[in-house]
């Protein structure tokens, strides 16, 4: 019985765990909040309110884009191109192991 609830329980704090890194990264996407719903209007005083100072936005564009992209290119290095390679070469492999078995 110990051993049956045991193996139900880790399958099951598991997915409980994802569910909460999932929506716990979704701040990081979307900010977190969205704007409330309001008239036909989109420009009303709640968001002009929001908008940033002329000073802040002038020269921050170009540093950002750059910085956005090397982060970017980084990520799919190590989590693209690392790990197909790791799988080609472990087909590779595999097929390797069974025509030597053929023969």
């Amino acid at each position: 019985m110990a051993a049956a609830r045991r193996s139900l329980l880790l399958p099951v704090v598991l997915a409980a765990f994802a569910l909460c890194a999932v929506l716990s990264s979704c701040g990081a996407f979307v900010g977190g909040s969205a704007p409330p719903a309001s008239g036909a209007s989109l420009r009303t005083a709640a968001q002009a309110q929001r908008a940033l100072p002329v000073g802040l936005a002038e020269g921050s564009s170009v540093a950002t884009s750059l910085a956005v992209t090397t982060a970017a290119w980084w990520a799919n290095i190590v989590l693209l191109i690392i790990p197909l390679t790791f799988l080609i070469i472990l087909y590779l492999q595999s097929e390797r192991t069974l025509a030597e078995g053929r023969k």
